[in-house]
């Protein structure tokens, strides 16, 4: 049965676009300027999803406890400069805005702010929002709810009539606690397992499905 939704609440990375070439990409240019061997990027999407310091503490635990600053200093530095040299809109996200055009959508990352900013834009659906919020927006990152819960209380809509969409364990633990439905989409960069066993309202192969859940 159909849910009636006011609210469509999306994760960025991995649910919107495929953003894992071009943080696996910075990633490895890191690890280089540390001297160390490049990882399988399959390998650097499994710390995608919690935020830029989770990614760079996992991606290279050998450097991570005495040049943390250095990291960050140079991972964003490549990221910023390259964000957009392979990232991709995943197949249906204009569909799927089109058709839930009368509803209020907005993006919930953990990827800083300026960052989700700058991908959305150089992709050409900044506009399509009625608010993006990054994982430096509020006082806690997913899978805290405290993000989505701003969102709720900015737009004035009760946990019910919203939905939480994304890839990660992450997101919809976020949504569970915020009490809203959850998506999970299976296309994306988080494990599918971690996805199934956080158990969402309802899994999606592609973003054209979610009107067959929806309206």
């Amino acid at each position: 049965m159909k849910r009636p939704i006011d609210l469509i609440m999306f994760d960025l990375d991995g649910t919107l676009a495929d953003t894992g070439p071009d943080l696996a990409d910075a990633v490895n240019y890191t690890r280089a300027h540390f001297e160390l061997a490049p990882l399988p990027e399959r390998r650097i999407y499994s710390h995608v999803g919690r935020g830029v310091e989770y990614l760079l503490k996992h991606a290279l635990p050998e450097e991570a406890p005495s040049h943390f600053p250095e990291m960050m200093r140079v991972f964003l530095h490549r990221y910023e400069n390259h964000l957009l040299d392979k990232t991709v809109l995943y197949p249906h996200v204009d569909d799927a805005l089109d058709h839930f055009s009368d509803k209020r959508t907005v993006v919930v990352t953990n990827k800083l702010h300026r960052l989700a900013v700058a991908v959305l834009r150089g992709l050409g659906v900044e506009n399509r929002f009625d608010a993006i919020l990054g994982g430096d927006s509020g006082p806690a990152k997913k899978p805290h709810p405290a993000l989505l819960r701003s969102v709720l209380r900015q737009f004035q809509i009760p946990p019910p009539n919203a939905v939480m969409i994304g890839d990660g364990d992450t997101d919809i633990e976020a949504g569970q606690r915020a009490g809203v439905v959850t998506c999970g989409v299976t296309y994306g960069l988080g494990n599918k397992n971690d996805l199934v066993t956080a158990k969402p309202d309802f899994l999606i192969d592609d973003l054209g499905q979610l009107s067959r859940y929806l309206y």
